[in-house]
C-alpha cells in the first residue's frame, strides 16, 4: 500500500516537473528550445512562423 503510494507520488511529481519544463520553454519563443540555436545562422524573428 505504501509502496504503491510512493510510486504514484513520484509519476505524479515527475510528470508535473516535465510540464513545468515545456510550459517554461514554450514561453521563451521558438529559438529557445531548438537545438541548433547557438549556431543558428538566421535570425530568431524570421524563424518563428506567424
Amino acid at each position: 500500500m505504501i509502496a504503491s503510494i510512493i510510486i504514484g507520488a513520484l509519476i505524479f511529481g515527475y510528470a508535473a516537473f516535465t510540464l513545468f519544463k515545456f510550459f517554461k520553454k514554450s514561453k521563451q519563443g521558438a529559438c529557445a528550445h531548438c537545438s541548433i540555436k547557438d549556431s543558428c545562422q538566421t535570425s530568431c524573428s524570421s524563424a518563428i512562423k506567424k
